[in-house]
């Protein structure tokens, strides 16, 4: 799948995640989510630019959704004061929630990512290297208008969430 189908992916599955979000009086962290999963929707496919690395091996598993959220985690923890007293919408979040968060949004998004590759008949390895089965719905190539669509769908919902949300 290209970016543009894994960042529909991405968006139809956080739309739930941003409603509750935006429902518990926690609209920044939504926004912050949705603008985290749309870009870095492709983020596992970076193998193909790295030498050694086998695309949609490593970086499409559930070992590397985990260490790019901890990857992540740590940091903006260790960070979060400053970020949180430059941004004043932030300002109410401890370090430790805003780094929670921002790991398992990034998580969230790879394995979004890994989601759009299953429906592709090449499939993924999510398990890797400790189980080497493969999961496939095969349902288009990797190439196909699906890509397109899948980004409309994404858009319509989430677009379809916002507006829900602006009437209650």
């Amino acid at each position: 799948m290209y970016r543009t189908g894994h960042q529909g992916v991405n968006l139809v599955l956080f739309a739930p995640v941003f409603a509750a979000l935006a429902l518990t009086g926690h609209v920044v962290l939504g926004i912050v989510g949705v603008a985290v999963v749309f870009t870095t929707a492709s983020m596992p496919d970076a193998d193909v630019r790295l030498p050694l690395v086998a695309h949609r091996g490593i970086t499409h598993t559930v070992w590397a959704a985990s260490a790019l959220g901890l990857a992540v985690a740590i940091p903006v923890y260790y960070t979060g004061a400053a970020v949180a007293s430059s941004v004043p919408e932030l300002a109410v979040y401890t370090p430790a929630t805003l780094g929670v968060y921002s790991g398992s949004v990034v998580a969230f998004s790879v394995l979004g990512h890994l989601v759009g590759d299953l429906v592709t008949p090449m499939g993924i390895r999510p398990f890797a290297p400790l189980s080497d089965r493969s999961y496939s719905l095969g349902l288009w190539t990797a190439d196909s208008i699906a890509n397109k669509v899948l980004f409309g769908i994404g858009v319509v919902v989430l677009s379809g969430t916002v507006a829900l949300l602006a009437l209650v």
